[in-house]
């Protein structure tokens, strides 16, 4: 027999608390996601998912574990969490983790909510991406649109008893007009009013037109500017890093920085538990306290990590709504606005490099932020304040540390980034960095 959702909720709960469970917290998450992809300027294939999650954490003296299960029947639960206890109980190790925080609590709700995803024409506004980025010059086309009409529900042995709704719409365009020649377009938004297939698919045309017959550029150090979409995989490197778990692990190259200047003074990034056509938000974390906006750095200056109950009692702090139960993470992030123009930070560089998409970014060291990053799609060359020619075939690399301090522009305008490359939801601008080390990518 498949339970309902509150069913399984209420199941689990009884089972922990009958099985002599000191604190659970048991979430519940059903994903309504519809799927289109496109090849060539052709719709390929549109398709409708549900999946279904149960995320039982289970604490018993100074052990606890926690386990996932997609099924949702009453014997596979009853089973799942049987087993889950017995586990815990069996063996392992053992430490002095807090409880949950007490509720209940008092959340706060952004209301962007569209449910317009449920009926949204997937055919349709693939159509819209396609036909723009023909209009604007590319001669093939691909890409994937996707909707999320995610339910969320929480109960903990603490007092939390909370559930939400939330939306998604993420586009990722790719144009070509010769074979190297590409560009990139995003669109995302939590609602149908903020989401714009045809601008996604106009940039990606336009980038895809304007750079056909790339050239190799020299080795050497360069202005590089970053377009949004590639700022934004940066950023959420630096949101990543200030999980107190990653701190405490060595895999932070923002240990030991609180107070400290780690950033350029024009710097401030947030991470905010909710915020409009932020695709990351919700109202809870995974234990069940409420989510709020945090400043990760302001004006250059480190001023918090985030953190889960067990963090927080570790480097004696106070929570921030960041729960993972392992690990505390971020929700969407936001880089404040510059005050530059594209065109200005072009005109003011000698001797840079334009990027605008990337993917392949691999970190030879978490702990001092060394990277290296493979730029595609549309990049140019800079040269005397002004876009000599395209490029191709080139890897940015150096230290995220050393790079943010050396930021030196930042632009008015920002965009929502994410996808497969960015999976951290982040608002970003621009941003111009100097002497950034530019290698060939086979090297």
């Amino acid at each position: 027999m498949n339970l309902s959702s509150e069913d399984i909720i209420g199941w689990v709960a009884a089972k922990c608390e009958a099985l002599g469970a000191d604190d659970y917290s048991i979430q519940l998450f059903y994903n309504d996601e519809g799927q289109a992809r496109f090849s060539n300027g052709s719709l390929t294939i549109t398709n409708r998912l549900l999946n279904k999650e149960v995320d039982v954490y289970i604490a018993k003296g100074r052990k606890r574990i926690l386990g996932s299960l997609s099924s949702m029947k009453k014997e596979s639960v009853t089973a799942f969490v049987e087993h889950l206890f017995s586990s815990l109980t069996a063996g392992g190790a053992e430490s002095d983790f807090p409880r949950l925080p007490a509720g209940p609590f008092s959340y706060s709700y952004n209301g962007d909510f569209d449910p317009q995803v449920d009926h949204f024409d997937l055919a349709g506004n693939a159509a819209i991406a396609i036909e723009a980025a023909e209009e604007a010059g590319a001669k093939r086309v691909a890409g994937s649109l996707s909707t999320n009409h995610v339910r969320l529900w929480i109960r903990t042995s603490t007092g939390v008893d909370r559930s939400e709704e939330r939306s998604r719409f993420l586009l990722n365009v790719r144009s070509f007009t010769d074979r190297d020649a590409s560009g990139h377009g995003l669109s995302v938004s939590t609602t149908v009013k903020g989401f714009d297939p045809e601008g996604a698919g106009r940039v990606s045309g336009e980038g895809s037109k304007s750079c056909r017959h790339p050239r190799e550029v020299e080795v050497g150090d360069y202005t590089v500017i970053f377009n949004p979409t590639v700022a934004a995989d940066i950023v959420q490197r630096v949101g990543q890093s200030a999980s107190a778990f990653g701190v405490d692990a060595g895999l932070s190259f923002l240990a030991n920085q609180l107070g400290k200047t780690v950033a350029a003074e024009d710097f401030t990034l947030i991470d905010h538990g909710q915020i409009v056509n932020g695709v990351g938000s919700r109202s809870f974390d995974d234990e069940g306290v409420p989510t709020r906006s945090n400043v990760l750095i302001d004006r250059g200056v480190l001023k918090t990590y985030v953190h889960n109950s067990t963090t927080a009692v570790k480097q004696k702090a106070e929570l921030t709504g960041n729960a993972g139960l392992i690990e505390p993470h971020v929700w969407n992030l936001e880089v404040a606005p510059g005050d530059y123009t594209l065109e200005e930070m072009i005109r003011e560089t000698k001797k840079g490099i334009y990027v605008t998409n990337n993917w392949y970014t691999r970190f030879q060291s978490y702990a001092t932020g060394e990277y290296s990053t493979l730029p595609r799609d549309a990049a140019w060359l800079i040269e005397g304040g002004e876009l000599k020619h395209p490029v191709a075939g080139i890897r940015i690399s150096g230290e995220i540390p050393r790079q943010l301090k050396s930021i030196d522009a930042l632009g008015k305008e920002r965009n929502w980034v994410k996808w497969w490359e960015v999976e951290v939801p982040t608002l970003a601008p621009a941003l111009r960095i100097p002497n950034v080390r530019v290698t060939k990518a086979s090297g």
